[in-house]
Order: structure tokens, then C-alpha cells, then sequence
């Protein structure tokens, strides 16, 4: 009877042993999932952040023109980017705080309150090497693929919490000022950083930097000064002048009225030698004169630039400030700002306008010569 009884208290304790060591594994093991869940949730917020933050607008516009899939969720993202940062400060804030709290509960029913400290420590290092500083890394190498997969994802959770962002919205917009996505400086930035890496070429380099001087330019810096201009009175018969038409060098002739000062149109010489070589000598240049664009002295190029596209001309005679001619200037004029002097096989000089500014100098030096001498001759007299 002893033995029996000593017997059923083994067998008791060895049961409550069994059942305590199954409890604390089943605690063990919550403890462990939760410790993943947070380092995990709280990886996939700070990754997708960072790579929202990472991909580029333009990127996310060719995405949408290749109809990538999730494209047109990240252009709706892009566009309002403070609401799908307010969601996943939302959901990032819910793992950390909530899943620390449980895993502070659980450690302590596991562990007792004294290791309560050193879980907390190991936790907080653990989240922030695996749940931010790994995470965002990854998110900024890999934006393209995170941001796309990402994006539908973050759209619902957008609408399901609407009433949460609105609030969130409506708290910091005082504070949000809008600014460029991208300033001319860090585009030259981004220029010279692509050069120097070896992804943007020499030339590409040297063009783009040329673009953006475009703006800080007038017609008047770029045009053939009237000194250069070649042209033809429009009351002229072709036949009187056929060889001036011959020599000339131009596709396109200014025509004047009774001076350069009072250009009214252009004409192109293959129509002048067409009709030499038909027999209509007797014609005046008139009957060639086309309209032509007239554009003023401090006009910027790249505006320059647009009208010549938009308008479809191809030359424009320079005004000064009391109406006269003071140059001419074409669309190639405008294009060797970006790509250097374009020469043609007939050109006489490489740059025109610089040969025609040391002409006007050497014939300023003459006239000055020439004041000067009298004088000297007045004194030898």
C-alpha cells in the first residue's frame, strides 16, 4: 500500500515535470516568432521607405511608359509620397512598440523579470541591424523591384487607413513646403558624378554642360553681325546679278528694301538658280521673298532655340533696339552652342562672327589711323 502510494506521487510529479517542460517550450517558441515577427516587420517597412525614397521620378515615369507591373501604384505613390510614409510610420510604430510589448510579457513569463533587461538589449541591436540598417541598404540597392511589388500593397493600405492619413495629413502639411525634384545644380552634380565614374562619355559631358549655358546667352552673342550679312535688294533682276547668285555660299539670302537696315524677307538660292537655268532672268528677287522671323538683341538662345522648332524656320534676322538690323542668326548658329562650330566644305572661316568682329577691329584701327594723321602732318607742317 506504501509503494503504491509512493508510486502515484512519482508519477504525479513526473507529470506536472512533463507538463511545465511542454508549457515553457510552447513559451520558448512564441517567444522566438515574436522576436522574428518584429525584427521582420519592422525590415520590410524600413526597406520599402528607403527604396521609395531611392527610385528616381523619372525612373518611376519610364516604369509607367514600359508598363512595368505596379507601375501605375508607384506613379499614384510618387505623386503623394507623404501619405505612404504616414502608412508605414503607422505599420513600422505598430511592430516595434506592440510586438516589443509582447515580447517583454512572454520573456518574463519565461525567463523571470530579471532577464527582462538583457532581452530588451539584445532585441533593440537586433532591430536595428536586421530591422533597419540591412533593410534600408537592401531597399536603396534594389529599389526598382522593391518599389514595384510594393506600391499596389501600399495603395490599399492607403485607402483602409484614409481617415488615420487624412488626420496625419492635415497635422504637418504647414510644415511641408514644395520644392523641385531635381535643381539645375544637381543635375550638373549628377552630370559630373556619371563622368567621373565612367557612365556619361566625354562628349556626352561636354554637351550637357553646354545645355545648360543656353539660358545665359542672347541672340545677339551667337549672330553674324550685320558687317557679314550677304543679301539682295528685292527690286534686283536675276539676270543682272546671276553671277553674285553664283558666288554666293548661303542656301538662305536676306532680302532688303532699299538697306540691310530694312531686311523683309529671305529667299533660297536654289529657287534663283532654278529659274537661271529655266530662263526666267527677267524676275526680281522679289518674286522669291518668303517671310522671315525677326527676333530682338537680347532674346535667351534656348528660347531662340524652341522658336526656330516650333515655327519650323531656320533663320531669323537680329533686331536692335531702334528697329535696325543688327545680325542674323540660324538655327546651326544655335546648335554649334551645343556641339562646337559646324563648318561647311564651302566656308570661307571656321567662325564668321569672330572674323567679322576682327575685321570691324581692324577697320576701327584704320579709321583711328587716319584721324591721327592729319594732325601729325599739321605739326611736321
Amino acid at each position: 500500500m506504501g509503494n503504491k502510494r509512493i508510486k502515484n506521487i512519482l508519477y504525479l510529479f513526473y507529470c506536472r515535470k512533463k507538463t511545465f517542460t511542454y508549457n515553457r517550450t510552447i513559451i520558448m517558441t512564441t517567444l522566438i516568432f515574436l522576436i522574428l515577427f518584429v525584427i521582420i516587420g519592422s525590415g520590410i517597412f524600413s526597406g520599402v521607405e528607403a527604396a521609395l525614397f531611392a527610385i528616381p521620378q523619372s525612373k518611376v515615369l519610364m516604369l509607367a511608359e514600359q508598363k512595368k507591373k505596379g507601375s501605375q501604384a508607384l506613379v499614384k505613390i510618387k505623386k503623394n509620397v507623404s501619405q505612404a510614409i504616414i502608412v508605414i510610420v503607422i505599420g513600422n510604430n505598430i511592430v516595434n512598440i506592440v510586438g516589443s510589448i509582447f515580447v517583454g510579457v512572454v520573456a518574463t513569463e519565461t525567463l523571470g523579470s530579471f532577464w527582462i533587461g538583457f532581452v530588451s538589449a539584445v532585441l533593440t541591436i537586433l532591430i536595428i541591424m536586421f530591422g533597419e540598417i540591412l533593410p534600408k541598404t537592401i531597399g536603396e540597392n534594389y529599389s526598382e523591384a522593391i518599389s514595384l511589388r510594393a506600391a499596389p500593397i501600399l495603395v490599399f493600405l492607403i485607402s483602409v487607413l484614409r481617415p488615420f492619413v487624412w488626420i496625419f495629413e492635415q497635422l504637418t502639411k504647414r510644415f511641408i513646403k514644395k520644392k523641385k525634384i531635381v535643381s539645375e545644380e544637381e543635375l550638373q552634380m549628377l552630370s559630373e558624378l556619371g563622368h567621373l565614374e565612367g557612365s556619361i562619355e566625354e562628349d556626352e559631358h561636354a554637351i550637357i554642360k553646354k545645355v545648360f549655358t543656353l539660358n545665359d546667352m542672347t541672340s545677339y552673342d551667337i549672330m553674324t553681325p550685320r558687317t557679314a550679312i550677304s543679301g539682295l535688294q528685292k527690286d534686283c533682276i536675276i539676270g543682272d546679278i546671276h553671277n553674285d547668285i553664283y558666288e554666293l555660299n548661303n542656301s538662305r539670302i536676306p532680302v532688303y528694301d532699299e538697306s540691310l537696315d530694312d531686311i523683309i524677307g529671305v529667299c533660297f538660292r536654289k529657287h534663283l538658280l532654278i529659274a537661271l537655268a529655266k530662263d526666267q532672268d527677267k524676275r526680281t528677287i522679289e518674286s522669291f521673298m518668303q517671310d522671315i522671323v525677326y527676333v530682338s538683341e537680347d532674346m535667351r538662345v534656348d528660347d531662340l532655340l524652341q522658336l526656330f522648332l516650333t515655327r519650323r524656320e531656320q533663320i531669323a534676322i537680329v533686331k536692335d533696339e531702334f528697329e535696325g538690323t543688327s545680325g542674323l542668326v540660324t538655327l546651326e548658329d544655335v546648335l554649334e552652342q551645343l556641339v562646337g562650330e559646324i563648318v561647311d566644305e564651302d566656308d570661307e572661316f571656321v567662325d564668321v562672327r569672330a572674323q567679322a568682329q576682327k575685321e570691324a577691329e581692324e577697320s576701327d584701327l584704320i579709321v583711328e589711323e587716319s584721324e591721327e594723321r592729319p594732325e601729325l602732318n599739321e605739326k611736321e607742317g
